[in-house]
């Protein structure tokens, strides 16, 4: 969910992170895992890192109830910066484990790094069992935190995609979005909405992102289901014309900006439509509340002869760390938190992030009011994201992704400067993959 991820770990960083420590509910500082208990009879301290503001806005309310119910625990929420939660894990993994956390929140495109040699988080397989829940979520979101059949991570969100929409804007110009059914319909009807810096959708100097989730809805991943390089074909090679035709016609923006800019640009009707997974909305009603009522969403427009109308990007999955000292205190509130049926529904209502857990998703009480549906003018978005589910495609996984943005990176400066096609890029790109995957299984 996270743009940029850097792999680099400095030696003061390394330091820094060998030298945590904790403080229990007794305010004792403790140097081994924050789980620790500094003497009999004393709370269990259990500690959750997570990356994502929504997610801790959602841990910080369970907590209070967890609490409620469980004095003997004490819930330690912490939010970290993303590229620094997984370099600190990292480090600490590598280490021997000092400093731990108990839970910690692996977003999907940092699970990678982990499971290359000894993975640092404990199987759940047996947790899911006993609990009777093994089949409580679909294999596929579980499916990204899976290596040699071990579970590592629940997924919290099924991620599908939408279309959303500044329908005001398109009102306005007489332009009915649910009757198009394609995106050049889409965007040719969009046009009139254009003007000096404004766009339909925001872009970046960077195409990946925008490139996977279009390539999903067309049937392909940048990883195939038997886990090969899967992005030079031609469903991807006419993804990224679609890609390079809407930038050369404004539609659009070759930048975009970052942080608070990036939500005041839609506040400021500077991008008038954007299509993403649930999160994506969530993150829309919390930092732009000033367009309330403005927006709905639709299915997205289909594109070639295999597109659905929906995609999938990004997850999160709560990963409980081996080095823990409680791992059976910690997996209790890993299932109060993505496993319990109305905790899920709170989570969907809360922040917006539609359930992954398939008894959550025929609650009737996902469909009740809520700031997410006042925010789009009183639709059952949950209804939306429902029907989706049913034709979201596939999200694989395999340990060397992580390093197709380093093969991305070192060649789209020239791409986007015109400098070669998109046949000739993605052709570097998967060579330059084959290249870093071959290197690093020399290593071993």
């Amino acid at each position: 969910m996270k743009k940029g991820i850097s792999l680099l770990v400095t030696l003061s960083f390394l330091t820094t992170y060998l030298v945590g420590c904790s403080t229990d509910s007794g305010g004792n500082t403790t140097s081994q895992s924050n789980s620790s208990s500094s003497a009999s009879g004393s709370k269990k301290t259990i500690t959750l890192w997570t990356f994502a503001d929504t997610h801790k806005q959602y841990y910080d309310e369970m907590k209070a109830k967890y609490e409620k119910d469980h004095p003997d625990v004490n819930i330690k929420i912490e939010l970290l910066e993303y590229t620094a939660l997984y370099d600190k894990y990292t480090v600490i993994a590598q280490s021997g484990g000092k400093g731990a956390p108990d839970l910690i929140d692996v977003e999907q495109g940092a699970f990678p790094r982990y499971i290359k040699g000894d993975v640092p988080f404990e199987p759940l397989n047996s947790y899911l069992e006993t609990a009777d829940l093994s089949n409580a979520i679909p294999k596929g979101r579980l499916d990204l935190y899976t290596v040699n059949s071990n579970i590592y991570g629940i997924e919290i969100a099924a991620c599908v995609s939408a279309l959303y929409y500044r329908k005001d804007l398109y009102d306005a110009a007489g332009v009915d979005v649910s009757k198009l059914k394609t995106w050049s319909e889409f965007m040719e009807a969009s046009k009139p909405l254009l003007g000096k810096d404004k766009f339909v959708l925001s872009g970046s100097e960077k195409d990946q992102g925008l490139f996977e989730q279009l390539l999903r809805q067309e049937g392909g991943d940048i990883v195939t289901t038997d886990g090969k390089i899967g992005f030079d074909t031609p469903t991807g090679i006419e993804v990224l014309k679609r890609i390079k035709d809407w930038k050369e016609q404004g539609l659009l923006s070759k930048t975009s900006p970052e942080g608070p800019q990036f939500w005041e640009a839609y506040t400021k009707g500077e991008f008038v439509a954007a299509f993403g997974p649930d999160w994506w909305a969530g993150q829309l009603v919390q930092n732009s509340p000033d367009l309330s009522g403005k927006w709905a969403a639709v299915p997205m427009p289909l594109g070639g002869p295999s597109s659905v109308p929906t995609s999938v990007n990004g997850g999160t999955g709560l990963a409980l760390s081996k080095f823990s000292a409680n791992k059976d205190a910690a997996w209790d509130f890993l299932k109060y938190t993505h496993l319990d049926t109305d905790n899920i529904v709170d989570s969907f209502h809360i922040i917006n992030l539609f359930p992954a857990l398939t008894s959550a998703t025929k609650s009737p009480d996902l469909h009740k009011e809520s700031p997410t549906t006042k925010y789009f003018g009183g639709q059952d978005i949950a209804q939306l994201y429902a029907d989706l589910g049913t034709k979201a495609p596939s999200q694989n996984q395999a340990w060397w992704r992580s390093l197709v943005g380093k093969a991305w990176d070192k060649f789209e400066p020239d791409y986007q400067n015109g400098k070669m096609t998109p046949e000739e890029f993605l052709g570097k790109v998967d060579k330059e993959l084959q290249s870093l995957i071959d290197a690093e299984q020399a290593r071993k």
